[in-house]
C-alpha cells in the first residue's frame, strides 16, 4: 500500500464539498435577504404608526382637524395639511415617507383623519407593501391605531 494514498483528499471529493457548501450558502443568503425584507416592512409599519400617533396627539392638543392624504410615487408618502408641490421630497414634519426603498405606501381606504380633543377619528386604513408581503394600518373611529396583515381575523 502506498503511503501517499492516505494523505489528503482527492480532487473530486474537494469539488463535491465545495458544491455542497455553495448550495447551502446560496440558500442561507436567500433566507437572510427575505428576513431583511420582512424586518424593513415591519419597521416601516411601526414608524408609520408612530407618525399617526404624533399626528393624533397634535390634533387633540390643537383641537384641530388633521385629514390624511396619499401622494403616489416611487415609495409614496402620506401626510396631513396641504399637499407639497415637490411631491414626497418635502421635509415637513407632517409627511411620512417609508424609510426603506423597497417599501411602498399602496393605498388609503376611506378618508382617515383625526379630529379635536376627544381623540376621535374618521375611520380608514393605509396599505403598506414590499416584496416581503403586505401590512395594513387601521385607524378606528375612536382613533385607535393598529397594524395587521390582510387575511388575519379582524383585518378588513
Amino acid at each position: 500500500m502506498n503511503r501517499n494514498d492516505e494523505n489528503g483528499f482527492t480532487l473530486p471529493e474537494l469539488l463535491v464539498v465545495m458544491v455542497i457548501a455553495g448550495v447551502l450558502s446560496l440558500g442561507a443568503m436567500q433566507g437572510w435577504q427575505r428576513w431583511q425584507q420582512q424586518q424593513q416592512l415591519r419597521e416601516s409599519v411601526l414608524q408609520l404608526q408612530g407618525f399617526l400617533l404624533r399626528l393624533r396627539a397634535w390634533a387633540s392638543w390643537q383641537n384641530a382637524e388633521a385629514s390624511l392624504w396619499l401622494q403616489p410615487g416611487n415609495t409614496g408618502c402620506i401626510g396631513s395639511g396641504p399637499r407639497p408641490l415637490d411631491g414626497c421630497q418635502s421635509t415637513s414634519r407632517w409627511i411620512f415617507v417609508p424609510p426603506h426603498a423597497g417599501v411602498k405606501l399602496v393605498s388609503i381606504i376611506g378618508e382617515p383623519g383625526f379630529y379635536g380633543r376627544r381623540d376621535v377619528a374618521r375611520a380608514g386604513s393605509i396599505d403598506v407593501e414590499s416584496s416581503a408581503g403586505r401590512w395594513r394600518v387601521i385607524i378606528s373611529a375612536r382613533a385607535r391605531i393598529r397594524a395587521c396583515q390582510p387575511g388575519e381575523k379582524g383585518c378588513e
